[in-house]
């Protein structure tokens, strides 16, 4: 049971938590979603949505979740992981980049840098020309050229 709630928590934490509603649009999760749906409603409907309770419903209730429903979260979650991974390759080969392009100052110490519907993939692929090898490697990548 505890795979099956810490699959369902990040799917719910980068769902909700980071890439709002750009991510339901993404093929592996709105399949889970509607997969689901019949549990969520029946299961899960006074659950109050956010910070991962609906899916931990889902897991309280995992020994009467559909194989379709199970395997769609599944799915989702492979999906989620390969993103996870580019998106930390991403952050790795261009931090820097990042810092120099992407980021408003907030403070005389402190930056941020918006992020969430490919807005600092869009920001690096709008400087290429000043990226470095690694980070426009990445990049190019990232977006098939």
């Amino acid at each position: 049971m505890w795979r099956f709630e810490k699959v369902l928590l990040l799917i719910t934490f980068v769902v909700l938590g980071i890439f709002g509603k750009a991510a339901l649009a993404a093929d592996p999760i709105e399949r889970a979603i509607v997969a689901c749906e019949y549990e969520l409603t029946h299961f899960c409907s006074t659950v109050t949505p956010g910070e991962g309770r609906l899916m931990m419903c889902l897991g309280a209730h995992e020994d009467k979740i559909s194989l379709g429903c199970a395997i769609a979260v599944y799915d989702a979650a492979v999906a989620i992981d390969a993103l996870a991974g580019l998106i930390a390759a991403i952050g790795t080969a261009c931090e820097q980049e990042i810092v120099d392009h992407c980021a408003t100052p907030a403070s005389d110490t402190e930056i941020v840098v918006e992020v969430g519907q490919g807005q600092v993939v869009a920001c690096l692929a709008a400087h290429e020309a000043k990226l470095g090898n690694a980070c426009k490697a990445i990049i190019t990548e990232l977006l098939g050229d």
